[in-house]
């Protein structure tokens, strides 16, 4: 059996005010031409399909078209799960109708002991809930963390688990130890969301969203599948793509597969007047860029000027006044020093240069004035 894992598509995101649509239609187009070659058994999906609990028009109508090609027209089954970014009444709409089809979604905490069964194959699902949820569910308040929700979810599996089985879990949350990006949600405010890894021993296979990083475990049996694009300026060097799951008789083995998107994030840093100059190394000027630049205290809007050269300019960091320079962490006894030199020193600290002949005149003479002033 051949199953592509995928999740953390984020349909509707915006980042600084820019709406990711477009490369979204492009990386799942690309998707799905991916997915006509690698001809899989199953995909699944494990949450966050959407950004947001009410997404707008464009993200479900792109969701419904990427559904309905991969299952209605290329006849793949697939499973998916809501995710702490979705809204499981939305995604779970018509979701009866749709199970003649082989496309299951599951977002009811009632079907977590009802596995999909594919042959030898069972796949449990654990749809995003938050603590209240699954204290209501199991009638017990005494859950406080998502350890303790795992655990009783687990043990709820278990009562129908069959060993003889290859078991799959599939389930939308954060293993201790995984590589968080920015763009990561907390799955609930003012509790540990964290579950240890050895909680899933009872599965023969873990495959997971929220993380967006593919990599983000080092697991002989837990996989993250990763985001599709990149979601923040933290996740500039991560890998994006899908993982495929080739089961054998009973052995399992992963692959990571990237996906090349439209555009990437970069973060570039230099002088102000070298970007403008285009003399700093940029991959490609359509990319969506975080300048963290110096010396541009004298330049009003500098967003302006760098948005005619990099149209896709979406953040800005002033790093002019940078207090973690070396002179400051150096040994100078500051206050054996005049003033003078107090002033050359911080201004060349600022900006690499040291102060004119007229500028230390001009000092001298607003030195002496304040001076003067005080003895009065």
């Amino acid at each position: 059996m051949k199953i592509i894992h995928t999740a953390d598509w984020h349909l509707g995101r915006i980042l600084n005010g820019k709406s990711l649509l477009e490369d979204q239609v492009y990386i799942l187009n690309k998707f799905i031409e991916t997915m006509k070659l690698e001809r899989p058994d199953i995909i699944v999906i494990a949450g966050d399909l959407y950004d947001t609990s009410y997404p707008n028009k464009d993200a479900i109508q792109l969701l419904e078209r990427t559904i309905d090609t991969l299952n209605l027209e290329m006849n793949i089954p697939l499973i998916m799960i809501n995710g702490n970014h979705d809204s499981k009444e939305r995604l779970n709409y018509g979701a009866k109708w749709f199970e003649k089809s082989q496309m299951y979604i599951r977002t009811s905490l009632e079907d977590m002991n009802k596995p999909i069964s594919f042959g030898k194959v069972d796949f449990y699902t654990m749809p995003f809930a938050t603590i209240n949820e699954m204290q209501y569910f199991f009638e017990d308040n005494t859950i406080e963390t998502h350890q303790q929700a795992l655990s009783k979810v687990l043990t709820y599996m278990n009562e129908v688990l069959d060993k003889n089985k290859i078991n799959i879990f599939i389930g939308h949350l954060t293993v201790q130890g995984g590589i968080r990006s920015e763009s990561e949600r907390p799955l609930t405010i003012g509790t540990v969301e964290a579950v240890e890894a050895s909680a899933f021993n009872q599965f023969d296979r873990v495959m997971l969203g929220h993380l967006h990083h593919p990599f983000s475990i080092d697991s002989n049996y837990i996989n993250y599948s990763g985001s599709l694009l990149q979601y923040s300026f933290s996740e500039t060097k991560q890998p994006k793509g899908y993982k495929i799951v080739q089961i054998e008789d009973r052995e399992i083995k992963d692959k990571f597969v990237p996906i090349a998107p439209l555009r990437q994030l970069e973060v570039i840093e230099g002088n102000y007047e070298d970007a403008v100059q285009e003399q700093l190394e940029v991959k490609s000027k359509e990319n969506y860029l975080h300048f963290k630049l110096k010396h541009m205290s004298h330049v009003s809007d500098p967003m302006m000027h760098l948005k005619q050269i990099y149209p896709n300019t979406l953040a800005l960091t002033n790093q002019t006044f940078d207090f973690n320079m070396p002179m400051h962490h150096e040994n100078i006894e500051i206050q054996k020093l005049d003033d003078e030199t107090i002033i050359d020193n911080f201004y060349n600290s600022i900006t690499d240069e040291h102060l004119t002949t007229n500028q230390s005149k001009k000092i001298e003479k607003i030195m002496t004035a304040l001076l003067e002033g005080s003895s009065k």
